[in-house]
């Protein structure tokens, strides 16, 4: 069977309709950071109308053995769904403490937009409130972009009335139709309860419509009209014009367009775009005129028959009428995002619901996997994370076409999303609620006999909420990929991440966590369902222990597989299995302060769609790539200005050093790093500030960090401001890559690095051992000798601070990549410093017969010094045994000097 064919004959709940509507935006948004919420759902419950009602004490109690906490009702196309047809499910899901979503005709589908909606609304919800064994209700699922402020408005108006209830809406995956074709803007106003009438445009015959323009809105990107798609062809041109008032005194903007004569549901609301600042509480005037062609006439331009907005009046030929013409008004985005992404931001902002559940299925068609999969999950967490609400998705427990969906594949999907953050996940699907269509691989049969696939269903639930305990309360803070190809729309792990895979080709994921008190979790995940993996993680820094959330007792139990000496973690992950891992309390992976850091800017360009947002300054990412491009300022771009980036680092602590990373993506190496700029700090975001660096007629900078240390002290908030910007191509921007803060300064970064000997190429080059990449990766593995190979002798690598500095400390990071771990670390070394380039050199540390070292920093500390120059001399050195030959080289991954 076609799974996308049921998905979309039974699954999709298209209501279409052509009442206009009213409502805006969202209430009070609930925050996905330590919900304490986590959910395992199934869709649908036992029907009521298929051959007999289902909802059976004993089927329910199958329900809830299967670990279910959660079922959703669907209206069916039989009989009538209402409070008396529900009530045996109502019952038996009660009894069996489940929650069922119940599906009520009235309620279920139905879009909000005028004050007779909500009445009926309330009407049909009150014997539901009144009961209080019914905990939820269905509301839509897969609303369509066209429909979002209807159901939006349902939803809200629902929660309202009913506050103590749940509702269900999922949304669409990231399909590329225009049933996500979300508008350009921001709704900021709607008169969508102007309906009921119509009226005619020719161009003889103009139409209006005065606007008043709330509080707090200074710009109109666009506005939308309903518009009868068949009458307006392809031939008819219409203008919208913005005047300053009816009198028409001054045209401030207008948009041309043109109609298509489709029947398709967007169509019929058109999109205007004015791109035009305002004025709060001022009105202005639209005006609507047709040009001709056609057959010059236009119908079906929807108003209301009474006054309906008491901010203006529709116009007919620039006659004031007591009626109003339905309009909504758009301000610019808060996040120039895809069509998906603003799909996603409507339903937040529009309904003010706490979470975003979508469908995305992986197994559908023969042997071929769904290749925005994990592309879909990526965006939902991100719309999730911005607007700090939970997500979750459908879970696919269905056959494909021509493809059975096995356990592994199962564990999986439910892996996949887990190392995402998911935290409400639903089975599609447990029941087969349609005999006229083939549903095969669900959990029970039409008659709610088990089936096989009911205890693999059970065994994963199990698990879910197992770990759901830990879940519950954490939010994802970077979800990486690693292998020989990573996903479509996903991120690859970064060099300096704190654990990784020793081979990083292994199909990898990596989810990072934190809980309401900070302690740091991991989950690490199979992405291959077909073959079990066994790999080793390295861990650096190297927790002091590791322990694992157990997926039978959801308690804390040690990590047999960890060892806190090398920081090597070795499991074993079945096919698409995840497993969860906690750090010791108190323990921070990130040298970088800046890492979780929150970020605020004068003006910023947040378009997740192009890649520019703050939460795209401090994403381990410290190069211009696609789709993170980094921060950029977005305001008053025609004149140099003023702007500036902060981060709040959490709590006061010792900081000491600022490193600034440009863009240096080609043909834009450099672009938007300032001339004149200060770094302040200040233990409050009100100040007083202190400034600890001051630049003046900054040069263009090259492809390479800039780098700024001074005297350590104490701050949480760190500021970076551009009193003199860099001008390209007209637009006066501050931009960065990547902003990190570290508590010492390394003096190792800029300085200038020399050795006796080098291997240069893609991989290898003396500038790396201090490109500020702790681990060795392709393209980044460090620094190697190499004269004299064939044997023993003395190798050296130095640096020159640029000034005389006070140290302490340097620290040496091995080869760590995989099957080279320690490799060319000297046997017998010093290191030495010096005032000047010739000496004298005082030897500040002296190792001999020094033990081949794990992955992990070998860190040596002295007496505090007075110098400029800092050189590591291997007397004895190690033979490579992986290299052909077995030569004699030194080798680090990094070498920093504090």
């Amino acid at each position: 069977m076609n799974l996308e064919k049921v998905v979309v004959t039974i699954k999709r709940f298209i209501f279409l309709s052509i009442a206009l509507f009213t409502v805006l935006s969202g209430g009070s948004y609930a925050s996905a950071t330590g919900t304490g919420t986590f959910e395992v759902g199934g869709f649908w419950q036992p029907p009521i109308y298929v051959g007999a009602d289902y909802n059976t004490n004993t089927n329910w109690a199958n329900i809830a053995a299967a670990n279910i906490d959660v079922m959703t009702g669907v209206r069916m196309w039989a009989g009538t769904m209402n409070k008396a047809a529900n009530e045996t499910g109502i019952a038996n899901s009660y009894a069996n403490n489940v929650k069922l979503q119940v599906s009520d005709d009235d309620i279920t589908g139905k879009l909000v937009y005028t004050a007779a909606d909500i009445a009926a609304l309330q009407t049909a919800l009150t014997p539901y409130k009144n009961d209080s064994r019914v905990t939820g209700i269905h509301i839509v699922d897969e609303p369509t972009a066209f429909q979002m402020e209807g159901f939006a408005n349902a939803y809200k108006q629902a929660k309202v009335f009913a506050p103590n209830m749940d509702y269900y809406v999922n949304m669409l995956p990231n399909v590329t139709d225009e049933r996500v074709q979300a508008p350009y803007g921001k709704l900021f106003l709607s008169n969508s309860g102007a309906q009921g009438s119509g009226s005619t445009i020719t161009s003889t015959h103009s139409l209006g419509q005065t606007i008043m323009i709330p509080a707090g809105t200074q710009y109109l990107d666009g506005v939308d009209l309903y518009i009868d798609a068949t009458q307006w062809s392809s031939s008819e041109m219409l203008i919208l014009r913005l005047w300053d008032s009816p009198a028409k005194s001054l045209l401030l903007s207008e948009a041309l367009a043109l109609g298509t004569g489709n029947n398709k549901d967007p169509d019929y609301y058109h999109y205007f775009q004015l791109s035009k600042a305002v004025t709060p509480l001022s009105t202005y005037y639209l005006e609507l005129v047709h040009t001709g062609g056609g057959d010059n006439s236009i119908g079906g331009i929807s108003r209301s028959s009474t006054n309906v907005y008491t901010g203006g009046a529709a116009y007919e030929n620039g006659v004031s009428q007591s009626y109003d013409f339905f309009f909504r008004l758009y301000t610019t985005r808060d996040n120039q995002g895809s069509n998906y992404e603003n799909y996603l931001d409507d339903w937040i902002q529009y309904s003010g619901a706490n979470y975003i559940l979508y469908d995305s299925y992986n197994f559908l068609y023969g042997s071929s996997d769904n290749p925005s999969y994990f592309q879909n999950a990526e965006l939902v967490r991100s719309r999730g994370l911005f607007h700090d609400v939970l997500y979750g998705g459908f879970l696919q427990s269905l056959d494909g076409d021509t493809r059975t969906v096995t356990m592994d594949m199962m564990r999986w999907n439910v892996y996949t999303l887990l190392t995402y953050g998911a935290k409400k996940l639903n089975w599609y699907t447990y029941w087969r609620p349609d005999p006229s269509v083939s549903f095969n691989g669900t959990a029970v049969d039409d008659n709610g006999t088990l089936l096989p696939r009911y205890t693999q269903i059970q065994t994963l639930n199990s698990e879910m909420r197992k770990l759901g305990g830990t879940l519950k309360d954490l939010t994802s803070l970077r979800v990486y990929h690693t292998g020989t190809t990573i996903p479509m729309g996903t991120k690859s792990l970064p060099p300096n991440f704190f654990v990784k895979p020793a081979d990083l080709t292994q199909p990898v994921m990596i989810g990072y966590f934190k809980n309401t008190s900070g302690r740091k979790y991991v989950m690490l995940t199979n992405r291959d369902y077909t073959a079990s993996k066994t790999v080793s993680f390295n861990f650096s820094p190297n927790p002091a222990s590791i322990t694992e959330i157990s997926k039978t007792t959801g308690l804390e139990v040690s990590a047999s597989g960890y060892n806190s000496t090398t920081g090597i973690l070795n499991i074993t992950l079945s096919p698409g299995e995840g497993r969860l891992f906690a750090m010791p309390s108190g323990f921070s992976p990130n040298l970088n302060l800046a890492a979780e850091a929150t970020v605020t800017a004068s003006s910023s360009l947040e378009s997740s769609n192009t890649g520019w947002g703050k939460q795209l300054v401090n994403d381990d990412q410290r190069n211009t790539v696609a789709g993170a491009l980094g921060w950029q300022s977005n305001s008053n771009v025609a004149a140099n200005h003023t702007e500036s980036i902060t981060v709040d680092l959490g709590n006061a602590t010792t900081v000491g050093e600022v490193d600034l990373f440009q863009r240096n993506d080609a043909g834009n190496v450099g672009t938007g790093f300032p001339i004149d700029f200060t770094i302040k700090v200040a233990t409050s975001s009100s100040g007083p500030w202190t400034t600890v660096v001051t630049k003046t007629g900054y040069p263009l900078t090259g492809n390479v960090s800039q780098w700024f240390a001074f005297t350590p002290l104490t701050a949480r908030y760190v500021k970076f401001e551009a009193t003199n910007l860099r001008v390209n191509a007209g637009e006066y921007r501050l931009q960065l890559s990547e902003f990190e803060v570290y508590a010492a300064s390394n003096y190792a970064k800029g300085s200038l690095v020399t050795s006796t000997s080098s291997v240069e190429n893609s991989n290898w080059g003396v500038a790396k051992a201090a490109d500020l990449t702790r681990n060795s990766v392709s393209g980044l593995m460090g620094w190697s000798s190499n004269s004299n190979t064939g044997t023993n002798h003395t190798e050296a690598i130095s640096f020159d601070m640029q000034q005389t500095r006070t140290i302490s400390e340097v620290d040496l990071y091995p080869v760590n990549n995989n099957g080279n771990v320690g490799s060319g670390f000297p046997i017998d070394f010093t290191v030495q410093v010096a005032a000047n380039s010739g000496g004298p050199w005082t030897t500040v540390v002296t190792r001999s017969g020094y033990v081949l070292p794990p992955g992990l920093v070998q860190s040596f500390t002295f007496a505090a010094q007075t110098a400029r120059y800092v050189k590591v001399e291997g007397t004895s050195l190690r033979q490579i045994t992986t290299e052909s030959g077995l030569p004699y080289r030194m080798q680090f991954a990094e070498v920093e000097i504090h």
